[in-house]
């Protein structure tokens, strides 16, 4: 249980936690703490928000934490996703371009979008139980998408594919019992990539999961934000 609680801090933050020599099943079985991955992410910003800290600065420091406590990670798989899964053309060409390392047009649009919708939904929210949990939850929504579709190749999509459900689900399940309107947007937007990509590229990898992840978190963060702004 220990090394597979350190496999997947390994694998879901820059926290070098990693056993050695892991097994197949040790990587399978770490899915069952990818929530407690998302609430050690999340601790820092539920913390930072109880700082009296002007708007624009708590949202750009819990951006900055969000992003470099996973090592980029998940906007990294966001920008290759977006150039392989957006536009017009066949799916070698995507295959190819979910490959390469060099960043195209539309990785540099979404992430632009990306990080400005990040910022301003992060500044509209200060709620440190939202901040702690959500993390979590985004790492949970994309295991049953992960399990269902398949994958484009061997890698660490596959090492971790047919994890146990039941138990994640039970760490991440506090965030839909509190907020289940961000909780629907959080997973549709996992949905919603998974959706695509077994659609335009035949399957999902580890960059579609990091593209999950960081929609998951957006939608989410953008539902607390619009609820918050309907219902004030």
């Amino acid at each position: 249980m220990r090394r597979t609680l350190r496999l997947a801090l390994a694998l879901l933050t820059v926290l070098p936690l990693a056993p050695k020599e892991a097994l197949p099943e040790e990587f399978r079985r770490s899915t069952a703490f990818f929530p407690l991955a998302g609430y050690a992410l999340g601790l820092p910003l539920s913390l930072l928000a109880l700082l009296p800290l002007p708007e624009g600065l708590f949202a750009a420091l819990a951006l900055a934490l969000l992003l470099g406590l996973t090592g980029f990670l998940h906007l990294d798989g966001l920008l290759d996703a977006a150039d392989a899964l957006l536009g017009a053309r066949p799916r070698e060409e995507r295959l190819r371009l979910l490959k390469d390392p060099h960043l195209g047009a539309f990785a540099f649009g979404v992430g632009g979008v990306y990080l400005l919708l990040l910022w301003q939904a992060l500044a509209l929210v200060r709620d440190p139980l939202f901040l702690l949990l959500l993390p979590g939850f985004a790492r949970f929504a994309i295991l049953p998408f992960l399990n269902r579709y398949p994958l484009l190749h061997p890698g660490m999509a596959g090492l971790i594919r047919g994890g146990p459900v039941l138990p994640p689900l039970l760490l991440a399940l506090p965030f839909p019992l509190l907020y289940p309107g961000p909780a629907l947007l959080a997973l549709l937007a996992a949905w919603g990539v998974a959706h695509l990509a077994a659609r335009r590229l035949g399957g999902v990898n580890g960059d579609v999961l990091g593209a999950m992840i960081a929609l998951s978190e957006l939608g989410g963060l953008v539902g607390y934000a619009l609820w918050r702004s309907l219902s004030g």
